[in-house]
C-alpha cells in the first residue's frame, strides 16, 4: 500500500513536470525565442568606463545580469560563445529624456463652456499625477530605432502641456506587455512651458504663478495630511487632490522635477522656480547652455544636453556679389552655430557633468551630431560619459547600469571599431540580456543619404503650398532616408528659420509628420497628414492648440 502511493506521488510529480515542460514550449508559438539566455563575448576590447578598458576578455551575461568581466571568466557549459575578436564592448547608452515609446493621446476638446480664468485641470494640461506608463506602446517603432542606436534604457517623458504627468525610465527591448520595458516607474514629475490654447495659464507669466500656486497648495494640503495622520481629532479630513498629491515626493525632494528646457531663457525660469521653492531640478533637452555655464556649476544643477543640433550655414561662395548685410548676417549664423556646436566641450571644460537627451533626434543622427561636437573641442570620454556614467548619476542607477560591470543589467553595445572612428557599426545589442544582431553594412561609396536617386518614392525636395492665416505660404520639404527611417527639414520663402520635421512615417503611400516652433513663447505644434500618389502630395494640417485645419499640396522636385 505504501509503495503503490508513493508510485501514485510520482506520478502526479512527473504529469506536473510534463504540464510545466508543455506549457513552457507553448508559450512561444514562433519557435522564435532564443535557445539559451547565457552568452560569453570572448576575446573582446571591453571598455569598462570612459577612460577605461580591457584587451583579449570575456564578458559573461546570464540572466539579464552580467555575470563576469575580465581575461579569466569562467564560461558557463550552456553560453553561446560569440567570437569578438576585433570588436569593442561598452555599456549601452542612456537617454536622459525623450519621448521613446510613448503614443502622442488627442488633445483634449475645447469645452463649449469654458471658463477662461479657470480651466479644468485636463484643458490646462495640469495632470501630475498621470504618468507616460499610461502612453507607452511595445508596438512604438522608436525603441527599436534607439536599440540599433546603442541605446538600452531612456527615460521617456509623457506628451502632453504644462504638467503632463512623471517619466519612467524604461528598458529599450521587444516585449509583449509594457509592464516588462518599465525599469523604474515615474521617477521624475516632467514639466514644460507649454500653455494651455486661449485659457489661462496660456503664457509664461501664466505657468510662473500657477506653478507657484500649486506648489503652495501642495505645502498646505501635505501639512494638512501629515497633523491628520498623527492626530486626527478635532480636524476636518483633508482632501484627496490628485494633483497636489502628486507633488508629495517633490516637496520631500524623493522625486526631482524634470524641466524640458530648451532655449536660456527656459531654463532660467526653470532653476528662479527652483530658488524659490526648493525642489530637485534637473534641466533636459537644452539647446543654449553657453550664458548658463557659471549658473550650472555655482547651483550644480544637473543637465541633459540635447543632441539636436542646427545645421550647419552655408556660406557664399568666392566670387559671389553679396551685401554687407548678408555677409554680417551669415557672420553671425556661423557664430550662434560654434556656439551651439562647442557647448558640450564648454560644459567638460568647466567640469559640469551632463548627460543627453535624444528628444528630437534620429538614431541615424545621432553619431554625426556627436562627431561634430568632438570635431568643436569635446573629448571622446566625455561625450561616452555623457551617454553612460553622467546620464546613469543623474537618473540614480548607476548602481546597476552605466559601466561594463559583473554585477549590472546586461546592456551593452558591441561595435565594429572604437564607437567614435568614422566606420564604425553597432554589430550587436544586449539589453536587458536579450541578443539583437545587426547586418554589417558596407560603406558607401559616394552619393547622399537621400533615396531619392534610387527610386525611393518620398525623398528628395517637394514644393510645399498651403494657405496660412497670414496668406499663401509656400518652401520646401526636403525627405532623407538613412537607417530604415525617414528625417525631413521644412523650408520658408519667405525667411523664417528652417525647421525639422518630427516622428515622419510613410507607409503604403500614407505621410504624416509634425513640426513644432515657437510663437511669442508659446509651442505651436503643426500636424501634416496625407497621401503621396506619385510626384504629388495632397494632405492636412492641424493645430494642435487650436480648432483649425487647412490642405496642404506638394510637388516633388524631379531634377
Amino acid at each position: 500500500m505504501k509503495l503503490n502511493k508513493i508510485r501514485f506521488q510520482l506520478a502526479v510529480l512527473l504529469v506536473l513536470c510534463m504540464s510545466h515542460v508543455v506549457a513552457f514550449a507553448q508559450s512561444d508559438p514562433s519557435g522564435e525565442s532564443a535557445v539559451t539566455s547565457t552568452y560569453a563575448l570572448t576575446n573582446a576590447t571591453v571598455v569598462t568606463a570612459p577612460g577605461s578598458q580591457l584587451t583579449n576578455a570575456t564578458v559573461v551575461v546570464k540572466n539579464g545580469l552580467i555575470m563576469g568581466v575580465g581575461s579569466n571568466v569562467s564560461i558557463p557549459a550552456d553560453a553561446q560563445v560569440i567570437d569578438a575578436s576585433g570588436l569593442y564592448v561598452y555599456a549601452a547608452f542612456i537617454d536622459g529624456m525623450s519621448n521613446t515609446g510613448a503614443e502622442r493621446p488627442d488633445n483634449p476638446e475645447r469645452p463649449r463652456d469654458l471658463f477662461t480664468p479657470d480651466p479644468p485641470n485636463d484643458y490646462a494640461g495640469i495632470t501630475p499625477e498621470r504618468s507616460v506608463v499610461d502612453q507607452l506602446s511595445i508596438e512604438s517603432s522608436a525603441i527599436a530605432q534607439m536599440r540599433e542606436a546603442g541605446f538600452g534604457i531612456s527615460n521617456a517623458a509623457p506628451y502632453g502641456r504644462m504638467l503632463p504627468g512623471s517619466t519612467s525610465l524604461i528598458i529599450l527591448k521587444d516585449a509583449d506587455h509594457v509592464d516588462e520595458l518599465v525599469l523604474e516607474k515615474d521617477n521624475a514629475l516632467y514639466a514644460q512651458w507649454v500653455g494651455a490654447p486661449g485659457a489661462y495659464p496660456g503664457n509664461i507669466l501664466g505657468m510662473m504663478a500657477k506653478w507657484r500656486n500649486l506648489y503652495t497648495n501642495a505645502v498646505n494640503d501635505k501639512s494638512h495630511a501629515d497633523m491628520f495622520a498623527e492626530n486626527p481629532s478635532g480636524l476636518p479630513r483633508p482632501t484627496n487632490d490628485r494633483v497636489s498629491m502628486a507633488f508629495y515626493p517633490v516637496l520631500t525632494k524623493d522625486k526631482s522635477v524634470m524641466f524640458d528646457v530648451d532655449g536660456m531663457l527656459e531654463v532660467r525660469r526653470a532653476m528662479r522656480l527652483q530658488r524659490d521653492l526648493g525642489f530637485k531640478l534637473i534641466v533636459a533637452g537644452v539647446e543654449q547652455s553657453w550664458t548658463l555655464i557659471d549658473e550650472l556649476k555655482s547651483t550644480n544643477t544637473p543637465i541633459f544636453l540635447s543632441l539636436d543640433l542646427p545645421k550647419e550655414p552655408k556660406n557664399a561662395k568666392e566670387g559671389d556679389d553679396i551685401s554687407e548685410e548678408v555677409e554680417a548676417l551669415e557672420a553671425r549664423r556661423m557664430e550662434f552655430y560654434n556656439l551651439h556646436v562647442g557647448q558640450a566641450a564648454e560644459l567638460e571644460k568647466a567640469g559640469i557633468k551632463f548627460g543627453f537627451s535624444a528628444k528630437g533626434i534620429r538614431g541615424g543622427d545621432l553619431k554625426k551630431n556627436l562627431t561634430t561636437m568632438i570635431e568643436h573641442g569635446l573629448s571622446e570620454d566625455a561625450a561616452l560619459a555623457a551617454l553612460t556614467t553622467n546620464a546613469a548619476d543623474i537618473l540614480g542607477i548607476s548602481q546597476i547600469a552605466g559601466t561594463v560591470q559583473t554585477g549590472k543589467v546586461a546592456n551593452l553595445m558591441v561595435t565594429s571599431a572604437p564607437y567614435f572612428t568614422k566606420d564604425s557599426q553597432v554589430r550587436y545589442m544586449f539589453v536587458d540580456g536579450e541578443k539583437y544582431e545587426y547586418e554589417k553594412k558596407e560603406a558607401k561609396k559616394g552619393g547622399n543619404s537621400s533615396a531619392d536617386a534610387s527610386g525611393d518614392a518620398l525623398a528628395g525636395t517637394w514644393n510645399y503650398s498651403f494657405e496660412s492665416p497670414q496668406g499663401v505660404s509656400e518652401g520646401t520639404f526636403v525627405f532623407s532616408k538613412i537607417d530604415g527611417g525617414y528625417t525631413g527639414v521644412m523650408t520658408f520663402n519667405d525667411g523664417q528659420p528652417d525647421s525639422d520635421l518630427r516622428d515622419v512615417s510613410f507607409r503604403n503611400g500614407e505621410l504624416s509628420f509634425n513640426l513644432e516652433f515657437d510663437a511669442g513663447g508659446q509651442s505651436i505644434v503643426l500636424n501634416v497628414t496625407g497621401a503621396v500618389t506619385g510626384s504629388t502630395f495632397d494632405g492636412t494640417i492641424t493645430v494642435d492648440q487650436f480648432d483649425f485645419s487647412t490642405p496642404i499640396s506638394a510637388t516633388k522636385d524631379g531634377k
